[in-house]
């Protein structure tokens, strides 16, 4: 699969990634949890300075409205989050559960984002302690956030 200004490297890691969400999944559904599983057509890092900082996720209607029903159901928490991160050829890769663990349901949001391009999110980041997923479907007023207690998980890790 080619992409303009993607690397083999970063698009072979993004594969692994949902390689990665799907066998997570299956371990949940093993479990007996309820599993949503998102299939990004984009992934953007937000600079504080938008309207919405943090990650945006663009998902398919279907997705968006699957997880916007789940996570606004009255007596919902979502309030629990499993990070899985690597860096690979300069680009974050994640899965993020998020996790109503009452209920038993979860949300696998797969992301990336190249370190680079993100300089001024992470920085904000760093400052506000505070690292919001911006889950949306192609319009721009519907949005489900969810922000994990650990933002910095999100971020590469420190050498």
């Amino acid at each position: 699969m080619e992409q303009p200004g993607v690397s083999d490297a970063a698009v072979e890691s993004w594969e692994r990634v949902v390689e990665d969400m799907e066998a997570t999944a299956a371990e949940y559904r093993d479990d007996g949890w309820e599993v949503v599983e998102l299939h990004p057509g984009d992934v953007t890092a937000l600079p504080p300075d938008h309207d919405r900082f943090g990650l945006d996720v663009l998902v398919g209607g279907d997705e968006f409205e699957t997880v916007s029903e789940m996570v606004t159901d009255e007596g919902a928490a979502f309030d629990e989050f499993e990070v899985f991160r690597a860096v690979h050829a300069g680009h974050v890769f994640l899965v993020v559960a998020v996790e109503d663990a009452a209920r038993e349901q979860v949300v696998l949001v797969p992301a990336y984002y190249g370190i680079k391009d993100a300089e001024e999110t992470i920085e904000a980041v760093l400052e506000q302690g505070r690292f919001p997923i911006h889950i949306r479907p192609l319009t721009i007023e519907d949005v489900v956030t969810v922000e994990p207690s650990e933002p910095e998980l999100l971020l590469p890790p420190t050498e």
